[in-house]
């Protein structure tokens, strides 16, 4: 079976298998694949002093901590809180204002280290300023700045393994059969890109093209690259955002495959997709692209307002979209948001609060172990 390593979640531990002969007929214990929860980050709002948290959905209990991270440590996030990622034993948050990833236990979300990227022992000032993503893969988190380089730590010591140089405002970042793939933004302004990088020879080459424009998420299927773009922002007064859409990068050149798309999550062979671009009236739309199939179709998810951010978890079959809350018919952005979940059948089960300014959802998978 052809396997396919996407972006939306790294599943977080090796899996061992075991056998047994048809006459053994002792019990035996297997490792499984196991979700417990949901991460939510919120990003806050710089400008009115709103620090950014990390709000944990209980699947157990059925219940949300708005902000478990203070809860637990009692200290803010701080500054503009980017992105979250389970990997391993250990929660890795980022904090672009605070030049910060925070390690937490996965048990319980205890501080266990505070890693400033802008650190003489990691990338420096200039370098380190501003990190945005995180990807994880071969006991190493990847993390990408708005300095134009990516940090390979280890995921044991903390220390700097590796570092990339990249190209400019890179976003997010994915790891694939030994190869660093890395969306490089530009902040919009015309020369984006995206970098690959063997991580065993360090040779690297640096992608372009007319339609990469902004892009912000990035995911590999096979030899194919998918990332989303937000596109371009047009003439005042609108300043219509244009050109936003998943794109697929191959042999044949880039072209567009969802060609209206503000949101991007991606599981196995499936590209789970938001539309609400900056400027448009009449709602958001959504969409699921099946790569096997090259084929895309809309679904009909109800009760959100402005989708923020989006993820699939591939144990509960549940898709997740975090929404902001609307105030006077626009979306707020210093109240809280809160995020819905829907079945396979795209129904939704479920909602609860998050914090202020939601942008990135993740999955805190680990491992259980069952007996037959």
């Amino acid at each position: 079976m052809k396997k396919y390593l996407l972006s939306f979640a790294v599943l977080s531990t090796a899996f061992f298998t075991a056998c047994t002969t048809d006459n053994d007929k002792t019990p035996q214990t297997y490792p499984v694949a196991s979700t417990s929860g949901v991460f939510v980050i919120g990003s806050g709002n710089l400008g009115k002093g709103i620090d950014g948290s990390l709000t944990y959905y209980d699947y157990a209990t059925k219940s949300a901590t708005k902000d478990i991270f203070s809860s637990v440590n009692g200290i803010s996030l701080g500054k503009t809180a980017n992105d979250v990622l389970r990997y391993g034993d250990k929660v890795y948050v980022v904090v672009d204002g605070e030049n910060t990833v925070f390690v937490l236990n996965a048990k319980n979300m205890q501080r266990i280290r505070q890693i400033n990227i802008t650190g003489t022992d990691m990338l420096g000032e200039t370098q380190g300023a501003s990190p945005r993503r995180i990807t994880a893969a071969d006991d190493k988190i990847y993390v990408s700045t708005f300095g134009g380089y990516v940090a390979a730590i280890d995921t044991v010591n903390f220390e700097l393994a590796a570092k990339y140089q990249v190209g400019s405002y890179p976003e997010g970042l994915v790891v694939n059969n030994g190869k660093l793939y890395v969306a490089n933004s530009d902040y919009g302004n015309g020369n984006a890109s995206i970098s690959v990088i063997d991580l065993n020879t360090k040779a690297s080459q640096i992608l372009t093209d007319e339609n990469i424009r902004n892009p912000q998420e990035i995911a590999v299927a096979g030899s194919d690259i998918y990332f989303l773009d937000y596109g371009q922002f047009g003439a005042a007064p609108t300043y219509a955002q244009e050109h936003a859409g998943v794109y697929r990068i191959s042999s044949n050149g880039v072209k567009v495959i969802v060609p209206n798309a503000t949101g991007m999550t991606c599981y196995d062979t499936k590209i789970y997709t938001f539309n609400d671009p900056y400027g448009a009236t009449g709602g958001a739309t959504y969409t699921v692209y099946d790569i096997q199939s090259d084929y895309s179709y809309n679904i009909d998810l109800k009760e959100i307002d402005s989708p923020a951010a989006i993820g699939f978890d591939p144990i509960s079959n549940y898709l997740f979209v975090a929404s902001r809350k609307m105030d006077g018919g626009y979306p707020s952005y210093s109240t809280d948001g809160y995020v819905n979940f829907y079945d396979t059948t795209f129904r939704k089960k479920g909602s609860f609060t998050c914090g202020v300014g939601p942008t990135r959802i993740a999955f805190n998978v680990g491992v259980k172990y069952v007996t037959y």
